[in-house]
């Protein structure tokens, strides 16, 4: 049975080694057939501060008649020379352990030398000396042939040199005794989490668009990788910024960000046929914090409904939710639901390790199917983490024959059963070396019980399985391995509307209002991506621009303090409206209210254009009702209601005057008329007051 040979190795391997490399020569393989095992010969030398690195193992897996080749590069980290250094290849047998799959990451990960058969071994003719390098090849024969019980498998092997060992596997087939499974990919093409993509434009901003999508960036080596391959490409539209229904912050014409997003987008749409493309939430909005939750649900329904028609234009789809975290909950699917309304859930994107397992323990497929219906396509973790490590080419060839001991491993849990699926995906972090990659993608399928399909074939196969068995809505599914925690709570999210909100509410009034909401209400919706799981502080840094942005409009238009003396029954108040910015605000709304019944606010003030560091007054209409202090309380909006600016208190003195005013004073008038008028009487002369002049003569004297 395969599961034994999974898991046991017997003692004897047969095997010859060759020396074909200059330097290198061989130690003659003893005679006796596939039985016969290579004695073991000591190293020529201490091997201490040895280090290996293996360049080639092929073929991956070996038939009958097949020569494995093992080649790599032997370095001497030591102080002295190393005279003919020994290489030898070890069968070992795998550690026990609770499943095949299980004893296959143990012994990857395990280190020394193993105990075991020597199959094969070469020894350097030259010397080594300290601080140098030297080539090596084993060849070893009739490993097809070893007495197991199995036809198929992988054999677990150690290649070592004194006292450094590198683990691996070599797959074997002598007899096809099974039902092949299928295999499919899918690859997303995202943006890094740098906070500088986004925002105000100058040369942070031209440099990290250089660095995310220049030749030698991480999505450029993913498309590498990937153009040629059966692959799906799970795409974020903000790479392809002219499909986006409404225009997009691409840069200015001429710069270098926007030939490098023009470039790219053109790369993608040019190559997507091929890749049966999924087209993700706009900004890769991070599907996994949200559903479930109830919270922003306008704002991710948006950005849902925007990939819509980016996925008409690349014909690919858009109903597909891939969840970061991989996990699954019914309590999440409804959440999901109600936000793809257009278009409407098709399938998600689950981790296996989210997903019950089988009566046996054996893991789920790719293709499952919820209780409620919903079409899942559940990728391997393992698998999924090897793809991931192509980052070079010594990282990738252990990558690759692990996985040709594990996809085994997989099948061998029902081994005769057919329709079997495997789903393997890359992480959005992937930044593999092209070479090693497309090695990667091209030996896996060319392992003879894999067998290549599309993520096509694998959903309609999802749409006819039996539902899975979900777990209770009150319990998450196990958490799929290595998924990082959101970056958006339920706290972030809503202060992340409100801050939409702002944006678009102060482009209504700058000069540049256009410019503007392009610029920030973009850099705003990009903090709802998935991408700033791994970077955390990133997505603080982002988030304290676009705030800061937005302030600095709401900050700048304030209305003046003052208090104000109101003598009149009825009349107009003066307040003063400033702006402090470097252009011109228009369209900006001063609504006043008295906070008390002694002043009646009678009309509001027309809007205002107020011109850079300048200060417009405007008059509102009141009515005096009674006497007192009145603090009125004054708001700054846009024409759709979003309050932009700083209100101020504004106290009036209010002193009216009524009708017992004017009767006072006519009462008052009166009374000085009538004392003026006695006054006059008073002070006109009578006869008796003026004495008679006399008429006599006088006479004068001499």
């Amino acid at each position: 049975m395969l599961a034994a040979a999974v898991l046991v190795l017997p003692a004897l391997a047969a095997g010859s080694a060759t020396g074909s490399v200059p330097g290198a020569s061989a130690d003659p393989a003893p005679t006796g057939g596939a039985a016969a095992a290579v004695p073991e010969i000591r190293p020529a030398a201490d091997a201490a501060g040895t280090t290996l690195q293996l360049t080639g193992l092929s073929p991956a897996v070996v038939t009958p008649g097949d020569t494995l080749t093992v080649s790599g590069t032997i370095r001497n980290d030591g102080t002295r020379a190393l005279s003919r250094p020994l290489v030898r290849i070890v069968a070992g047998s795998y550690p026990a352990a609770p499943n095949a799959r299980q004893a296959v990451r143990d012994w990857a990960a395990s280190t020394g030398p193993a105990q075991g058969s020597v199959v094969g071994q070469a020894r350097l003719a030259g010397t080594v000396a300290p601080g140098t390098s030297a080539a090596f090849r084993v060849k070893v024969t009739g490993l097809a042939a070893l007495r197991t019980e199995a036809t198929y498998g992988a054999l677990p092997l150690s290649v070592e040199s004194g006292t450094a060992a590198v683990r691996t596997f070599a797959g074997y087939q002598r007899i096809k005794q099974y039902q092949p499974m299928s295999v499919a990919f899918a690859v997303p093409l995202t943006l890094d989490p740098d906070p500088d993509l986004f925002g105000a434009t100058g040369v942070a901003r031209e440099t990290a668009w250089g660095s995310a999508l220049e030749p030698s960036s991480r999505l450029s080596r993913v498309l590498d990788a990937t153009q040629d391959a059966a692959v799906t490409w799970a795409v974020d539209p903000s790479l392809t910024p002219s499909l986006l229904p409404a225009p997009s912050d691409v840069g200015a014409t001429g710069t270098r960000e926007n030939a490098l997003r023009t470039a790219t987008e053109l790369r993608i749409t040019s190559a997507s046929a091929q890749h049966t493309p999924w087209v993700l939430p706009d900004t890769d909005a991070d599907l996994g914090a949200v559903a479930g939750q109830g919270s922003a649900e306008g704002l991710f329904e948006s950005l849902i409904e925007r990939s819509a028609d980016v996925a008409e234009q690349l014909h690919g789809r858009a109903d597909i939710a891939w969840p970061a975290d991989g996990t699954y909950t019914v309590r999440a699917e409804t959440g999901l639901r109600r936000l793809f309304r257009v278009p409407a859930l098709a399938a998600q994107v689950a981790s296996t390790s989210a997903l019950p397992q089988g009566l046996a323990g054996q893991t789920p497929g790719a293709a499952q199917r919820s209780t409620t219906g919903l079409p899942l396509l559940a990728y391997d973790d393992s698998l999924s983490t090897l793809l991931g490590h192509t980052r070079s080419a010594q990282e990738g060839l252990l990558s690759t024959q692990q996985f040709v001991a594990e996809s085994a491993a997989l099948l061998n849990e029902l081994p005769g059963t057919s329709g079997r699926a495997v789903f393997v995906t890359a992480p959005r972090s992937f930044n593999p070396d092209p070479a090693t990659a497309k090695r990667f993608l091209a030996t896996v399928s060319a392992i003879p019980w894999l067998s290549p399909t599309s993520t096509e074939a694998e959903l309609e196969a999802a749409r006819r399985t039996a539902p899975t068995q979900a777990a209770p809505v009150t319990r998450p599914t196990t958490p799929a391995e290595g998924a990082t925690r959101p970056v958006l709570t339920a706290t972030r999210i809503s202060d992340l509307e409100r801050t939409l909100r702002t944006v678009r509410g102060v482009a209504q009034i700058r000069d540049d209002g256009d410019l503007f909401a392009r610029t920030w209400t973009r850099a705003a919706e990009q903090l709802a991506s998935t991408r700033w799981r791994s970077a955390p502080t990133a997505w603080n840094t982002l988030s304290g621009r676009v705030t800061t942005a937005a302030r600095q409009t709401t900050t700048a238009v304030k209305v003046s303090a003052g208090t104000i003396n109101f003598l009149a029954d009825s009349g107009r108040l003066q307040i003063t409206v400033t702006n402090d910015l470097d252009l011109p605000v228009e369209n900006v709304k001063l609504t006043v209210e008295a906070s008390n019944p002694r002043l009646r606010i009678d009309s509001q003030p027309s809007v205002l254009r107020i011109g850079p560091h300048s200060r417009a007054t405007v008059s509102v209409s009141v009515t005096a009702l009674a006497a007192g202090l009145v603090p009125l309380r004054t708001t700054l909006t846009t024409p759709d209601g979003t309050v932009v600016g700083q209100g101020a208190d504004v106290m009036v003195r209010v002193t009216p005057t009524g009708n017992w005013v004017y009767a006072a004073l006519g009462g008052l008038a009166a009374l000085v008329l009538a004392l003026g008028i006695v006054r006059t009487v008073r002070r006109r002369p009578g006869r008796d007051d003026h004495p008679t002049p006399d008429t006599h003569p006088v006479e004068a004297s001499g």
